[in-house]
């Protein structure tokens, strides 16, 4: 389930009817207007564009004219339909009043349900009215609807009737009671089934007879609605949604979290994703390639941390309100009388007598045998009280716990009790003691993930992992092993250490993955690898991944997709935990979320890949001027715009984009996942046919939209101008060769001179920054390398980087132009701080590069800090009023036999350190 809302740009919550047209979009009748949704953006229609009232209550597309008709509030009817310059609305003379429904019996007519003038009949123009006095039970008119047999069926506040064409006039049935009728379908089966107040009736078409269908709804039936699927789904007045069957009424509503229980419109689009209107925002029911089970389903809890499979194949979960077992779908309480049921839990280990070891969040650890506690160990029994992360039961007989005060080690007797603990510490030779993960390897090898870097214990001994060559990593999170490879994930990516080789290897953002923190990481049984992150899962082919293991670049990209919230998972942040992850032995994936347990379906996944979005093509402008196909642009038309969208439902925001100019493109090139545009500039002329295609992550391409236009030459670039040209020319080269003869000599001298001067203004300019004059960042590497190639050891030789907070936000608020001038500020203020000996340079964008040198070590701080409390203290009042701007600083001193390259990488570290710590500070570099 997925809900949209004001929150999301829907511009109303109350959703009065909903439709798909013939090119897939989606029409939402709200209380401000129609609204057109593509999946990503909501487009209301106001007043000026041709629709008469503010509201609207009925919106669909006409069958036979594919236009679109919206009916609303004060009686307007308008019209829309689709042009390549983006559409165009119409309205007729106002019907009477309130217009709630409209139904289209045939090409010519238009049948209209008024809320108290009864039904209005318009065929070719022609307006007739039926109401009260022609047959109908009340001139409140609720729906309207047309069965197999061409009746039309009018539902009213007081019941309902059909018309009958011969005499021209409703005709109701004595077997229905009087009451609202707000549904009335023409069902799949042949019957005809019809609401009024809380009860569906069945009616034979032929005969008329009618059934009491045997199930009464907790309240009054809003809405009555046929699938594609033959399923008949009912919506109420309070009590929310269900399906007709002969059972008691199973109801989705609040307490499933449904946004609201009365149900407004139903609508089921040709992807097979249910749509429902309520009065607090419009709800999606789709098949994702995730689903979760959520407190409101039956957890009792939301925050999710630990998972584990039993013997039977339901998965154990974990977390913030004590243990439930999922079993086939279905959410059971775990049957124990233990107080770990509703303990706050972290982390599972199952013994091969199947116990089952439970780590708690604050009250110790338990051990299970058949869902009956045998024991429970606390502070009062020597072990610590709280904070088992992770349980690794270890070949050599003794349970190991990730805790906040280092590893625990506990002997394990053969009926599953424990011996009194030991830990292993700092003085173990840890680097900390906050543990969060453990790993036995195949190798018997204990893996130990802390909050400042990665561990062994092996023989009794703890030995630290150098990761230096590789990352900076400190927080490690997780591990997976196979038989070739060790899988670590840190707060800098994946880590991967080859066993044959003894090598490591890191894949991060230089690999193009969107995040670098990731807190588990599996395998799958296809070898396909799966990384959580506090954002979300990145997935990666195994061949992909086996592709990039072997690649000599480092920075090799790799092709991943990026499962986030809208891919189903009711919250796309992933916890740590014991495990957070699980791949079940059906090869199931199972994830421990902030809201409730995500569950990966690859068969739903399989099947919403090979079904690809419409892509539409929805407005093309030259110069922000709407153009229709085939139209000839002029010479100098300048930049070209094509505005498109996926018409897909599941997730739109992960929807893939590829496009191509045929004419000008060689080849597809991809569309960032934001951008729903796509523009040109400066097109030589000829004809172009824009291409875009869309495909869901991963799956099938669709067929391209296409938009063809051309571009006409100036007249320079016509063939008859260019032969007038070529006469000239041979005329004009005869003349100039002679006086290119006489003027040689002369020229020579003088040509010499320009080179002279020229070179030496562009020996000028490869060495300054135009916008600042200070020195660019070409001139200051050669500098710094030539310094440190002098550098005799004894001297200080420091470099400063620094950059500007939040410098971004300056361009956006007050323009590029402002930013220009407070860079020139800045560089003033450095030029005037530093002294004679230092160099300054622009290090690129909002960064500034300082070389100090000549200066006592311990000094370079206090310089450091100097500069900055003089950029913060600078007054920019003449800029902009009210500003200032800070600076982060990240500083490095050169040590003995350091390279260039190494020295700018220190103060780079430091740089970000010290904008991870909240920025306008200074940060050394440690050695």
């Amino acid at each position: 389930m997925r809900v949209w809302t004001t929150d999301d740009g829907l511009p109303h919550n109350s959703i009065n009817h909903i439709s798909q047209d013939s090119r897939g979009y989606l029409w939402i009748s709200t209380w401000e207007g129609p609204v057109r949704f593509n999946g990503r953006n909501f487009l209301l229609y106001f007043d000026e564009v041709g629709v008469p009232d503010p509201g609207t209550l009925f919106i669909g597309e006409n069958p036979y004219t594919r236009e679109i008709v919206s009916t609303g509030a004060r009686g307007g009817v308008a019209y829309f339909r689709h042009s390549s310059d983006g559409g165009h609305w119409r309205s007729s003379p106002r019907v009477y009043n309130r217009v709630d429904f409209a139904l289209f019996t045939s090409p010519s007519c238009t049948w209209f349900g008024t809320v108290s003038s009864g039904v209005v009949r318009e065929c070719d123009g022609q307006r007739t009215t039926f109401d009260s006095q022609a047959g109908l039970p009340s001139d409140a008119v609720l729906q309207l609807s047309q069965d197999a047999s061409d009746r039309v069926w009018a539902g009213t506040d007081r019941g309902i009737a059909y018309f009958d064409a011969a005499q021209q006039r409703f005709v109701g049935l004595a077997a229905l009671p009087k009451g609202y009728s707000f549904g009335i379908v023409p069902a799949q089966d042949g019957f005809i089934y019809a609401t009024v107040d809380r009860q569906v009736f069945q009616i034979e078409p032929e005969s008329l007879l009618v059934t009491p269908w045997p199930v009464t709804y907790p309240s009054t039936i809003t809405e009555l609605y046929q699938s594609a699927d033959g399923v008949i789904w009912v919506g109420t007045h309070e009590h929310g949604l269900t399906t007709l069957t002969r059972e008691p009424p199973q109801m989705t509503s609040v307490e499933n979290g449904l946004p609201n229980n009365h149900i407004l419109s139903i609508f089921m689009d040709r992807e097979g994703i249910l749509w429902v209107g309520t009065h607090r925002g419009l709800i999606q029911f789709r098949a994702a390639q995730f689903h979760s089970h959520r407190n409101e389903d039956g957890l009792g809890y939301d925050y999710v941390r630990a998972l584990t499979e039993l013997p039977d194949g339901s998965v154990l979960v974990g977390g913030l309100g004590g243990v439930k077992r999922i079993t086939d779908e279905v959410i059971e309480p775990y049957a124990t009388t233990s107080n770990v049921a509703s303990e706050s839990v972290l982390s599972f280990a199952t013994d091969a007598q199947q116990r089952l070891y439970v780590g708690t969040f604050t009250n110790g650890l338990y051990v299970l045998k058949n869902e009956q506690e045998l024991v429970h160990y606390d502070e009062t029994s020597n072990f610590s009280e709280g904070n088992y992360r992770d349980l690794v039961i270890a070949r050599d007989g003794y349970l190991y716990a990730a805790t906040s005060i280092g590893v625990m080690r506990s002997k394990m007797n053969p009926d599953g009790t424990l011996e009194p603990p030991d830990y292993l510490n700092k003085q173990s030779g840890l680097p900390d003691e906050i543990i969060y993960a453990l790993h036995e390897a195949n190798n018997g090898d204990l893996w130990i993930g802390s909050m400042r870097g990665l561990s062994v214990f092996r023989d009794g001994k703890v030995e630290r992992v150098d990761l230096s060559s590789v990352s900076d990593a400190e927080f490690i999170f997780g591990f997976h092993e196979d038989l070739e490879r060790l899988y670590v994930t840190s707060d800098r990516g994946l880590l991967v250490y080859t066993k044959s080789t003894e090598q490591w290897q890191l894949f991060d953002s230089d690999n193009g993955f969107p995040v670098i923190k990731f807190f588990d990481v599996v395998r799958d049984n296809n070898g396909d690898l799966w990384l959580a992150s506090g954002r979300g899962l990145l997935f990666i082919n195994n061949d992909e991944f086996e592709r990039a293991l072997f690649d000599d670049n480092p920075t090799t990209p790799i092709a991943s997709s990026f499962y986030k919230g809208f891919h189903g998972l009711a919250s796309a942040q992933i916890n740590t935990g014991g495990p957070a992850m699980l791949v079940t032995s059906s090869d199931e994936l199972w994830v421990a979320t902030s809201r409730g347990v995500g569950h990966y379906l690859p068969q739903q996944s399989s099947q919403i890949k090979q079904t690809p979005p419409r892509p539409v093509i929805e407005k093309v402008a030259v110069d922000g001027q709407a153009i229709t196909p085939n139209t000839y642009l002029s010479a100098n038309a300048g930049r070209i715009e094509f505005y498109f969208a996926g018409l897909g439902y599941h997730y739109p925001e992960g929807i893939a984009y590829r496009a191509m100019l045929a004419g000008y493109d060689e080849d597809w090139y991809s569309v960032p996942l934001d951008r729903l545009s796509v523009a040109y500039t400066e097109l030589p002329p000829g004809a172009f046919i824009f291409e875009i295609q869309a495909a869901y992550p991963d799956g099938t391409w669709s067929d391209a939209a296409t938009f063809t236009f051309h571009k006409l030459p100036t007249l320079w670039q016509r063939p008859m101008y260019w032969f007038a040209v070529a006469v000239g020319l041979c005329i004009a080269v005869f003349l100039i060769i002679r006086l290119r003869v006489y003027n040689l000599a002369r020229s020579k001298a003088r040509l010499q001179e320009l080179v002279r001067e020229q070179t030496a203004s562009l020996q000028q300019l490869a060495h300054q920054d135009s916008l600042t004059k200070l020195a660019n960042r070409r001139a200051f590497d050669e500098l710094l390398k030539h310094k440190i190639r002098q550098h005799d050891g004894h001297s200080t030789l420091a470099l400063v980087l620094m950059d500007l907070d939040h410098f971004k936000a300056v361009n956006d608020r007050y323009l590029h132009t402002t930013g220009d001038k407070v860079l020139q500020r800045i560089a003033r203020v450095l030029s005037d701080s530093a002294r004679d000996c230092d160099m300054i340079a622009r290090w690129g964008g909002e960064e500034f590069a300082i070389l100090i040198s000549t200066i006592k070590s311990t000094d370079v701080p206090a310089f450091a800090e100097r500069l900055r409390e003089t950029i913060r203290a600078t007054d920019m009042h003449e800029l902009v009023a009210d500003f200032n701007i800070t600076a982060s600083f990240g500083v490095a001193i050169l040590q003995s036999d350091e390279t260039a390259a190494s020295l700018i990488r220190r103060a780079d570290k430091a740089l970000y350190q010290a904008k991870a710590q909240g920025r306008d500070c200074v940060i050394m570099s440690t050695d």
